[in-house]
């Protein structure tokens, strides 16, 4: 008998430099039956990006390397179909510029430390899942 293969797993793409966070997602959203990627900073999220093929981004702002904002355009460069798909996660204050930057994106920015479950509603609700 074959199992019915319509319901299409969905991909977060986890991009934090702290471990303890990536860590969490990976937990968490996996248990919640999504195919997590979890990496370090927008360098290695570039690296594995096309390969995974992510339906949505969870990114910190402040990373070693490349930091959200220019994962953000790089991504939309390459893909402008991701304008909408990213969430930011903010563990500091932001300059004005980067802030106005976040704004115009009209993603969701989320302050940490940040409610687990509020954050999983949001992903649901980026995907097109009922949750």
């Amino acid at each position: 008998m074959r199992k019915n293969l319509s319901r299409k797993i969905k991909k977060v793409l986890v991009v934090d430099d702290e471990k303890a966070i990536t860590d969490l997602f990976s937990q968490i959203l996996g248990n919640a039956e999504f195919e997590v990627m979890a990496v370090n900073d927008g360098e290695e999220a570039l690296k594995i990006f096309d390969a995974f093929k992510p339906d949505v981004i969870v990114s910190d702002v402040h990373m070693p390397r490349i930091d959200g904002d220019e994962l953000y355009r790089r991504i939309v460069e390459r893909q402008p179909s991701y304008t909408k798909k990213f969430i930011f996660l903010t563990g500091s204050n932001i300059d004005t510029n980067l802030q106005h930057f976040l704004i115009a994106t009209g993603c969701e920015i989320i302050a940490k430390p940040f409610d687990i479950l509020y954050l999983s509603e949001i992903i649901n609700k980026k995907i097109g899942n009922p949750g």
